[in-house]
């Protein structure tokens, strides 16, 4: 079973979609990341920035190496938000 990872933001606009398939391998949040970065040289600084949170399971996560993904988990992308 594959998984999907949801984007938001200037991450949706980006990779021009809403969301996109879970990397193989992809086992904690810090590996989702890096993967992601990998696959996407030209987005890889904003994948890379801290301001990008991952939420699993619309929580947000807080020690990326420690969180455990799985393809049944709701992951998500998540930019800073600004507001009026």
């Amino acid at each position: 079973m594959s998984g999907t990872v949801l984007l938001f933001g200037k991450l949706k606009d980006a990779f021009g979609a809403a969301s996109i398939p879970l990397p193989e391998g992809a086992a904690t949040a810090a590996v989702l990341r890096a993967k992601l970065a990998e696959a996407n040289p030209d987005l890889a600084d904003m994948l890379r920035s801290k301001s990008i949170r991952i939420a699993v399971n619309q929580t947000l996560v807080a020690d990326e190496s420690a969180a455990r993904i799985s393809p049944t988990d709701e992951i998500a992308l998540l930019p800073p938000l600004s507001g009026g």
